[in-house]
């Protein structure tokens, strides 16, 4: 991370300057707001979205910042609509999802900085229901004009949810996460890749990669990107 500060010379950046068609580019950064990615992750995490935020602006390149996380541990209104309703099976999704736009990607980032500081705030951290992040990190990202689209989700875990899992099949979310997945990736309007912290999504993303600790984090995501925007230029 030291590194990345100091220097910030990424290879793919100086490229780009050469390249109309890497100029017309748009990215979000999905980022997972859940419980286990309190303390380090999430401050690293945090740290990398400044780092990223300020190195594509330099390049031209727009960035989206998200995150996902839940409005409650135990369910919300979700859940308490669903119990006044006689509980019926197979209820599907009972908390209340929290979609949070730390940086739109129109908004320079000189003006967000700050916003980003949010992402560290005491008890934002929650639950994780990815695959409704992701399709509403994708239906944001699909409606932009630029011809190249990326979205890179940092993940810590499998989908959790308690209230949800504890009614439904145990594997409701990481299903609806797989269908999600696959229904980008097979529409190719957007690239999707995913970095995953200590947990392996490689079994969920095709283009994706693990790393074992957080500090790991700047490093894998600056070489993601000087991989993809290379494999353009050339």
């Amino acid at each position: 991370m030291a590194e990345l500060v100091a220097k910030n010379n990424h290879s793919y950046c100086y490229k780009q300057e050469h390249s109309q068609n890497a100029l017309d580019t748009v990215m979000t950064l999905l980022i997972d707001n859940s419980g286990s990615m309190r303390g380090k992750p999430i401050m690293i995490a945090a740290m990398c979205s400044d780092i990223l935020a300020r190195t594509l602006e330099k390049c031209g390149v727009k960035l989206e910042i998200l995150g996902f996380t839940t409005k409650e541990w135990q369910g919300g209104s979700s859940k308490k609509l669903w119990q006044n309703s006689a509980s019926p099976a197979n209820p599907g999704r009972l908390n209340d999802l929290r979609h949070i736009i730390y940086k739109s990607a129109d908004t320079p980032w000189r003006k967000a900085k700050l916003g980003l500081a949010l992402m560290l705030r005491d008890g934002l951290l929650k639950e994780n229901i990815d695959g409704e992040a992701i399709i509403w990190a994708y239906n944001r990202l699909r409606k932009r004009k630029e011809k190249r689209r990326i979205l890179m989700v940092i993940s810590d875990g499998a989908p959790v949810d308690d209230s949800t899992l504890s009614v439904n099949d145990s594997r409701y979310l990481e299903r609806h996460l797989r269908e999600t997945i696959s229904y980008i990736e097979k529409k190719k309007e957007i690239e999707l890749v995913a970095i995953g912290i200590g947990h392996d999504v490689t079994q969920y993303y095709q283009n994706s990669e693990r790393i074992l600790d957080a500090a790991q984090l700047g490093n894998i995501i600056f070489e993601k990107l000087d991989r993809l925007f290379t494999e353009m230029v050339v």
